[in-house]
């Protein structure tokens, strides 16, 4: 293993990180807000808004997967200096982005009931979730737009603006949130209904911000209306086949954590609350991680679009180290801080007991996912090996952790805390194939076009 003296990735790491390490913690907090505000209505909100929002998470993975299988590409056309390129990945990226956005709204608002019902039989949860997803559906649309848009602007290392996008919303969320939660300021007291109305608000606020931003004030990729209909059909080979294993992992991986909620909203409403409260305290204690392995994509996608491989290597051993430590830090802070964390919530006593119980079991999880996010989302994707990632992300967590988790809260009936441990089984098994592929160097792959300018 050998570490870079290189300052300017230690420089650049910084650069890219800590933007969307802010930025992930603003999206951890209005999560938090959320669970805060609807926790003062009871364990029925809290937990009726946990399975609302799991169609959003999935369709979060599924944008999210087509804007990272864009990003990875268009960092080495970045070591390139290729911005014609850069375009015709956007434009595909945003084409495809485009059109799940209005399938999944369309889908989502015309059946929520039938949705709620994929992950309890409970009528009240049931009748509680629809209310929310009848509204929060319309957000979808905006906020598939605008996460295609900045996260492909992490490749090209401009990270700030999408900062000051959801610090704004931020802040216009937890307003409305409040506003119609509540019924103040005069707006109607809309209980979990009203959640949903201040998250669309929200993310209208930032689909117009991002349209603001690319017409007005971008000069790095100067992107027009017409770059989108920009076709290249060697581009869109190359795309699919690069990008749509990126977008299949993140998409099979997003339908697996709807398995896990659907497991656990079929054995106890305590649990749901319980694991969304913990679910909220994990995104807090990776807001860190997950900006490096940005960091990571993006520095180790350039230096192979430059063709310098030696730096590649170096990269992904510091990258490692550094992953290590976050974990051991924010293993430390989740397990000492859960008595505090749960203090906030107003919960059932059986249920805050439970909550800190499973907090631990997260702590742990939550080093194997710093020491493995930068690695899989970073290193290993950035250059170029989709295909094992998707091979052991999935593996695990389809061959082994769901059916575990399935057969211990259905088959052989064990305690709710045993369920949990299983479900999360394949987080330790995915570094141990992980660190071996690192260090073959067998996932150093130039994507790009030696013509494609």
């Amino acid at each position: 293993m050998k570490l870079t003296r290189d300052r300017s990735f230690y420089r650049t790491l910084v650069l890219i990180t800590l933007p969307i390490a802010l930025q992930n913690l603003i999206a951890s907090g209005v999560g938090m807000m959320d669970t805060v505000m609807l926790g003062q209505l009871g364990d029925l909100a809290l937990s009726a808004s946990s399975l609302a929002n799991q169609p959003f998470n999935l369709y979060s993975f599924v944008t999210g997967g087509i804007a990272m299988g864009g990003a990875v590409i268009m960092a080495q056309y970045w070591g390139k200096n290729d911005m014609r390129s850069i375009k015709k990945v956007m434009a595909i990226a945003l084409r495809i982005a485009f059109a799940i956005a209005l399938a999944v709204t369309a889908l989502v608002a015309i059946f929520p009931s039938q949705v709620m019902r994929a992950f309890t039989n409970d009528q009240a949860l049931i009748m509680a979730g629809a209310s929310y997803l009848r509204i929060a559906a319309f957000s979808y649309f905006f906020f598939g737009i605008t996460n295609t848009l900045l996260q492909v602007m992490r490749s090209v290392e401009k990270v700030v603006m999408s900062l000051v996008i959801y610090g704004i919303s931020f802040f216009i969320n937890i307003f409305f949130n409040y506003m119609f939660i509540f019924g103040k300021f005069g707006a109607p007291e809309m209980g979990i209904a009203g959640a949903a109305v201040g998250t669309l608000l929200a993310r209208v606020s930032e689909f117009l911000m991002t349209l603001f931003y690319f017409a007005v004030i971008d000069r790095r990729i100067r992107l027009r209306p017409r770059d989108l209909l920009l076709r290249d059909g060697a581009m869109l080979r190359d795309f699919a086949k690069h990008s749509l294993p990126i977008v299949a992992n993140e998409t099979l991986w997003g339908c697996g954590t709807l398995f896990h909620a659907s497991i656990l909203g079929h054995t106890s409403k305590m649990a749901v609350t319980a694991s969304s409260i913990c679910n909220v305290v994990q995104q807090l204690a990776l807001i860190a991680i997950l900006g490096v392995a940005s960091s990571a994509s993006v520095l180790i996608g350039k230096s192979i679009g430059a063709g310098e491989y030696g730096k590649t290597r170096e990269y992904a051993d510091t990258i490692q180290v550094i992953s290590f430590i976050i974990g051991i830090l924010s293993m430390t802070i989740v397990f000492f801080a859960r008595g505090a964390i749960i203090s906030i919530y107003r919960v059932e006593p059986e249920t805050a007991a439970f909550t800190s119980q499973l907090l631990i079991v997260y702590a742990v999880c939550t080093f194997f996912q710093c020491a493995l996010i930068p690695t899989l989302m970073g290193t290993l994707r950035g250059g170029g090996d989709g295909n094992f990632v998707m091979a052991i992300d999935l593996g695990t967590m389809y061959l082994i952790a769901i059916p575990l988790g399935w057969l211990a809260a259905f088959y052989w009936k064990l305690p709710v805390l045993i369920v949990c441990i299983l479900l999360k089984i394949d987080e330790p098994l995915k570094l141990l194939f992980s660190l071996p592929r690192l260090k073959s160097g067998k996932w150093i792959r130039n994507l790009t076009r030696d013509s494609a300018a």
